[in-house]
């Protein structure tokens, strides 16, 4: 017995024996020892007439005296009456014989009868236990298969698409860098990976649009100094060669980069070459760069005389770049400007290191920066000052100013300003406001405290955009409180809405006037976009802006490179997307990405707050139209030469600045001596915005063998220049007045010039009219007397694209 309990305390205790069998084992090994305990309770209770404490206990298999009697319940009435009384002869017989056994029977029975609770209480704790963890068992089977379900469904959720992901990823990614290890192991000659690597990232960014664009460390911290418009220099913009000639048709010169950014990294060229040439206005299609007409069609029919003098004109720009050395395009006001520094100085030394023939321009721009709070000294020559001067100029963190002028317009007592806004960067929000306040406080002193800002010009033409949350600050100023300015959402981009949160600083009573052109884009078109959607000021320009809707992220990547890529498109108050041009991934030949026009069928109507039609797709079309003066092809040819900073540096050596200087008649016939000089010396070609075009046609003719027709386009050059030569007196207002501005630019600021030129600018007169006439200013925006008494209404155009 004692052998069995330990077996079954083992069994129990490592969970060997299944609960099902647990009670039969008990009754099996354990009730036995107790029977003779019941039988003796049960004679014990028939001759005492006391109860057996376990005579009701069901669940041992007690056999009791009473049963053999209780078999005989069948027998006739006498017979039971016959055993009864015989029974209870025997038992009253035995009941003397048996005193003496009493007592130790008794206490046999209660020493057995101590043990039995004991066991009974295992037994009932079992099956209590076992009945509720089996009644227990389905819900928990129910809940773990919940669980199970919910487990396997939300780790699905969650890890297939990143799975699907990381093995669609894997692939290119491991065939791009075997290719590279490839041919960095096994190329016949030597080759640069970094170079291949960012050959063939940017091709494969060029697929999607144009503003999409992987940025090594150089590019990186330029376009972070086109955003944040700060820059650790002294406030020079420099030009000089970048690349020594090569003897091959390939070759090309680069002249042209500077002490700050020189080069649009917010509206790229390309984009910009894209919108020209989707333009609806007829417009004149200029070559980017004459020195490379021709470099695709090099070896496929080009005579060996045009491929010499090719190479001659080339060499002969390179060295003429050279012989100008590194010059000064700009000093800004507040640094190097303060300091002495002029437009068209030649810098011959930094800090004692000399500047050598064909010296990259890039080496002279990384020794002009350095540390805030550092000095360093410029050695230069000036056109009309002899020998060498020096100056020393500590560097300092250059702010690049976003508004180049603040001014009033016309008479100050009338009240109009005129604020020139050239970029977004991080600061934009602020000179804005200030040059607001400056305004008002001018406006206010010259009506002696009578009335304030009567009218604001905010000029935007040429602003290629900037910061989205600079437009918002910009805008903010000029619309009501709680207006919305602009909303933005892409695939994976966080929907968001700009709201503005502060009262406008402009009084709702002072009349707005943006000036925009093609080159407005971006930023500046969230700003001319919430104005007009909101009716708070006219748009006024020639035709309507350049149509970017894109919102681009900048990523930062290791070993200081940085990935600018799209994102989103964003929508301005009445639920528009100004963008006009479509791109489609790799939709050209060569893998570049296509560029469309939005098709007019596709552009959606729109509804402005006072209920005036704009419609998307297509920029922000202006309120009022004025045309701006057409470039003509003689003026746009001698703009891009650098011929008339060429001639004003001839007349500084000459003449001295006078208060009352204008160019005059014979000072326009010296510049017209000038200019044919060098067309007769080679140095400059008047025709050389078409000559891309007509080489091409000419090289394509000889390769047919049409020889009189390619000698038809010589006649045709011919004519060419001589029309050209007579736009000297066609266009001789504009011609003037660009001379005057290259003789100024070297003794006067930033700031002065544009203050001159817009006193006979025809947009900034146009726009002036429209604040001078309150009636058709109200006419223009669809006021009623309703709208003109609500000034500053908060109503916000509902609509079905905000995500946020």
């Amino acid at each position: 017995m004692k052998g069995s309990g330990a077996t079954l305390s083992i069994l129990f205790l490592f969970g060997a024996v299944p609960s099902a069998k647990v009670t039969t084992i008990i009754e099996a090994f354990v009730l036995p020892s107790f029977t003779s305990t019941a039988q003796t309770a049960s004679t014990l209770k028939s001759r005492t007439g006391k109860s057996c404490p376990f005579h009701s206990c069901t669940h041992f298999p007690i056999v009791s005296d009473t049963n053999v009697f209780n078999s005989h319940n069948a027998a006739s009435g006498p017979t039971r009456e016959l055993l009864s009384r015989q029974s209870f002869q025997l038992y009253a017989k035995k009941e003397n014989d048996d005193d003496d056994h009493i007592g130790k029977d008794k206490r046999r029975t209660e020493q057995k009868a101590v043990s039995v609770p004991i066991a009974q209480r295992i037994v009932m704790i079992w099956k209590v236990l076992s009945t509720r963890v089996l009644n227990f068992l389905p819900t928990l089977r129910v809940a773990i298969a919940s669980f199970t379900v919910g487990a396997v469904f939300a780790l699905t959720v969650v890890f297939v698409p990143v799975y699907n992901s990381v093995d669609k990823m894997s692939e290119p990614v491991t065939l791009f860098e075997t290719i590279l290890t490839d041919l960095d192991q096994g190329y016949v000659d030597d080759v640069d990976t970094r170079k291949l690597f960012e050959t063939g990232v940017s091709a494969m960014l060029k697929s999607l649009d144009p503003y999409t664009e992987f940025e090594g460390k150089q590019e990186a911290s330029d376009l972070n100094e086109s955003v944040t418009g700060k820059y650790g220099g002294i406030g020079l913009v420099i030009s000089g060669t970048n690349i020594p000639p090569k003897p091959s048709m390939s070759s090309s010169i680069k002249s042209i980069t500077s002490d700050k950014v020189n080069n649009n990294k917010i509206l790229p060229n390309e984009a910009m070459n894209d919108n020209m040439r989707l333009l609806d206005d007829d417009t004149i299609a200029l070559d980017d760069d004459d020195d490379d007409d021709g470099d695709l069609l090099e070896g496929f029919g080009m005579s060996s005389q045009a491929l010499s003098q090719k190479r001659r004109d080339e060499q002969k720009a390179y060295e003429k770049a050279v012989e100008r050395g590194i010059r000064v395009v700009n000093a800004f006001e507040g640094y190097a400007f303060d300091y002495g520094m002029r437009p068209g100085d030649k810098i011959l030394a930094v800090d004692g290191w000399r500047i050598e023939p064909g010296t990259p321009v890039e080496d002279v721009r990384n020794r002009l920066r350095g540390e805030p709070g550092s000095n360093v000294e410029i050695t230069f020559l000036r056109d009309g000052v002899e020998g060498e001067n020096k100056v020393t100029i500590p560097r300092t963190v250059v702010q690049i100013a976003d508004v180049k002028l603040a001014t009033m317009i016309g008479d100050a007592k009338d009240g109009i300003g005129y604020i020139q806004l050239s970029g977004f960067s991080s600061d934009a929000g602020r000179e804005v406001r200030n040059a607001i306040f400056a305004l008002q406080q001018v406006a206010e002193n010259a009506s002696n405290g009578k009335q304030s800002l009567q009218g604001l010009i905010l000029d935007l033409r040429g602003n290629p955009g900037g910061l989205l949350t600079s437009a918002v600050d910009v805008s903010s100023l000029l619309v009501p409180k709680g207006s919305e300015i602009v909303s933005a959402k892409g695939r994976g981009f966080p929907g968001i809405t700009y709201k503005s949160r502060v009262d406008p600083i402009l009084d709702p009573n002072t009349k707005l006037a943006v000036l925009v052109n093609e080159s407005t884009a971006s930023a500046a078109e969230i700003v001319s976009g919430a104005v007009q959607d909101l009716d708070v000021g006219v748009i006024v320009g020639s035709g309507r802006t350049f149509g970017k809707g894109l919102v681009q992220n900048v990523e930062s990547l290791p070993f200081d490179t940085a990935l600018k890529f799209t994102v989103a498109k964003y929508y301005t108050p009445s639920g528009r997307c100004i963008q006009s041009t479509n791109y489609s991934n790799g939709g050209s030949a060569d893998g570049k990405y296509k560029a469309s026009k939005v098709a007019e069928k596709d552009k959606a109507t729109f509804y402005t707050k006072n209920g005036r039609e704009v419609k998307d797709g297509g920029g922000v079309s202006v309120d009022y139209k004025v045309e701006a003066p057409k470039a003509s092809a003689l003026e746009v040819t001698l703009l891009r030469s650098g011929i008339i900073s060429d001639f004003a540096a001839e007349w500084c050596k000459t003449h001295e600045l006078t208060n009352n200087f204008a160019v005059d008649e014979k000072l326009y016939r010296d510049f017209q001596q000038f200019v044919m000089k060098q067309v007769k010396d080679g140095d400059l070609k008047l025709d050389s915005i078409y000559r891309g075009p007509i080489n091409e046609l000419k090289m394509s003719l000889e390769r047919s063998g049409y020889t009189a027709s390619a000698k038809e386009l010589q006649q045709l050059q011919s004519n060419i220049m001589q029309e050209m030569s007579k736009d000297f007196e066609k266009y001789k207002n504009d011609i003037k007045e660009d001379v005057a501005t290259g003789i100024l630019a070297r003794y006067l600021p930033e700031s002065m010039l544009i203050d001159r030129s817009i006193q006979t600018d025809k947009q900034v007169l146009g726009a002036l009219q429209i604040l001078r006439n309150q009636n058709q200013f109200n006419k223009l925006l669809a006021r009623n007397e309703m709208t003109t008494q609500e000034g500053s209404s908060n109503h916000v155009i509902a609509s079905s694209d905000r995500i946020v």
